[in-house]
């Protein structure tokens, strides 16, 4: 069975801030493709709500996701650059479903 660990990053700005925030957020995603534990890493933009942005993030395993949030970009560009620019965060960590019955 696979560990992988998928996260949901849903991050809103001030509309003032909506065009950097994107930026910061795509630069995040480039260098977060180059982490060996990382399987992949998009970012969305909200169609209605320019200011709002998603982004899921899949790694290998938790200590995948632990080494991230240890990388030098990630402080620079995650902390540093990306959290100053966020007025509302919500971040969801999920697992493998486990016993759930395959469709028929």
């Amino acid at each position: 069975m696979s560990s992988h660990v998928l996260v949901v990053a849903d991050v809103s700005s001030s509309p003032e801030n909506a065009e950097e925030l994107g930026r910061a957020l795509r630069e995040l995603a480039q260098a977060c493709h180059t982490e060996p534990g990382c399987l992949s890493y998009d970012v969305f933009h909200s169609v209605e709500q320019p200011e709002r942005y998603v982004s899921i993030e899949k790694y290998v395993d938790s200590a995948a996701f632990a080494a991230h949030r240890a990388t030098d970009h990630f402080r620079e560009i995650g902390l540093a650059e990306v959290m100053p620019l966020v007025t509302r965060r919500d971040v969801q960590m999920y697992g493998p479903a486990s016993n759930i019955p395959a469709a028929q």
